[in-house]
């Protein structure tokens, strides 16, 4: 029992490290990526650190598989560079012994990993896309930066407002440029308004873009037929916003309960499920690879092993997102995904025992 504490809090320990340290990497890439999106106008700074905040969890569910194959190889290559897991074989503690000690740290990882998968993720996933379809409405002027030119904002092709006055709620010197798919034909609308502002009808629910004192130009472009409409007062209906499969994707199953994934009974629901169940049980398996992979010596050291364990997870996790698109097309039935599992708990397994059965066939057999 002193062993397994001791083992359990050390491999937990390094998995939480390593955690920490790659998601910071991932974060700070994808903080990185928005500040871009922020530059070219297609994120408001006001939605930042909200997105970023709700991404962690996405990213955190990847991670923990990883952190732990590599806190595990870490915690018990230290033990074979200090001599002390010779000490514990002498002490009769064998390679089953070893993986029933680290299987409890991997199903803490385990446990953890539910949790985000079937709880906190899914979540997570759906307020970032309630974030994102929400990032024109009426809860301010944050999807808005005055000065320059914005692409998709508000359901215009573009959009420039030469500033933006807080208190009143209103934009200042609007410039706005709708071109449909066939403009050559439909022509295009070029919109200027001394000022705008967002306004919701009461009894509908609509949102609209009011535009005071301006001009609209419509014509085809290299057709001097064209249109010029002096308003005082112009509506421009804004899209809903709401969660639209052609928007998002497959990104509304992520964002989908668990208890709604169990309720439906579609390949890709059926598989998005297998997908949350092989999240937790990624680190059970990688708990046996690791202890196969982790064996050492002074001289090799205990980094030996860490690149092939690296891309080993790598290929694991390719394989199993293949094998999901695969199961949500209807093109496989969803025992595929657990075939591979069983296949990776094999490995791990003769990698735990082969040492021990070369050295039993290179014996002597006494007469």
């Amino acid at each position: 029992m002193l062993i397994l504490r001791y083992l359990t809090r050390d491999i937990l320990q390094h998995t939480a490290a390593v955690a920490v340290v790659i998601l910071l990497i991932v974060v700070s890439g994808q903080f990185v990526r928005l500040l871009g999106d922020v530059a070219e106008g297609d994120l408001a700074v006001g939605f930042l650190l909200s997105i970023l905040t709700l991404s962690i969890p996405n990213y955190l569910e990847l991670i923990l598989p990883l952190a732990f194959l590599i806190g595990a190889m870490l915690a018990l290559g230290r033990l074979y560079m200090d001599s002390e897991m010779v000490i514990l074989s002498s002490s009769g503690l064998g390679p089953f012994e070893l993986a029933k000690a680290v299987s409890v740290s991997g199903l803490v990882v385990a446990a953890c990993s539910a949790v985000l998968a079937f709880g906190i993720t899914p979540w997570s996933r759906d307020q970032a896309l309630q974030l994102m379809a929400d990032a024109t409405d009426e809860q301010g002027l944050a999807a808005f930066v005055a000065g320059r030119f914005q692409r998709r904002a508000g359901g215009f092709d573009t959009v420039y407002a030469n500033g933006i006055d807080n208190a009143q709620g209103t934009l200042l010197g609007l410039f706005l440029a709708e071109k449909p798919s066939d403009f050559e034909n439909e022509g295009i609308t070029i919109t200027y308004a001394e000022s705008g502002q967002i306004v919701r009808d009461s009894s509908t629910g609509a949102r609209y873009l009011e535009l005071n004192n301006g001009r609209r130009y419509h014509g085809v472009p290299g057709d001097l037929d064209y249109r010029v409409t002096e308003f005082a007062v112009l509506g421009e209906r804004l899209p809903d916003a709401e969660l639209s499969e052609q928007r998002f994707g497959d990104k509304l199953l992520d964002a989908m309960p668990s208890l709604a994934l169990f309720q439906a009974d579609t390949p890709a629901t059926r598989a998005t499920l297998h997908w949350r169940f092989s999240l937790v049980w990624m680190p059970i398996s990688l708990a046996l690879l690791a202890l196969g992979l982790a064996r050492t010596d002074r001289r090799r050291g205990r980094y030996m092993m860490m690149l092939p364990a690296v891309v080993f997870y790598l290929v694991y996790l390719v394989g199993v997102s293949s094998l999901r698109t695969q199961v949500a097309a209807g093109d496989l039935s969803a025992l595929a995904l657990w075939m591979l599992h069983l296949g990776v708990l094999l490995v791990s397994v003769g990698l735990i025992y082969w040492p021990l059965w070369s050295v039993q066939r290179m014996r002597p057999v006494q007469q």
